[in-house]
């Protein structure tokens, strides 16, 4: 009993060391470039697993930042003058 409750110790240390990098990151890197959004995208930051959303505008904020970024839409609500490298 005393291994497993050692291994949900280091399971939730893990999380919470995981969770402080996480903000860590926010704060230098992400914090600055929302406060003064750069007038050309940066290049994407490939250790961050970025995130899904609907609304058009949150989407370039966080393509300008450098976040990886996913829009899910409808086709129809999709303007015609938009990239889309591939359906899914």
């Amino acid at each position: 009993l005393v291994f497993r409750d050692l291994v949900v110790f280091i399971a939730q240390l893990q999380c919470t060391l995981l969770d402080i990098y996480a903000i860590l990151q926010y704060v230098e890197i992400l914090y600055p470039l929302l406060n003064t959004l750069p007038s050309h995208p940066i290049l994407t930051n490939p250790n961050w697993m970025g995130c899904f959303t609907n609304n058009t505008q949150v989407c370039e904020v966080l393509y300008f930042t450098g976040v990886p970024v996913w829009l899910v839409h409808r086709e129809e609500f999709i303007p015609p003058t938009m990239n889309i490298v591939q359906l899914v």
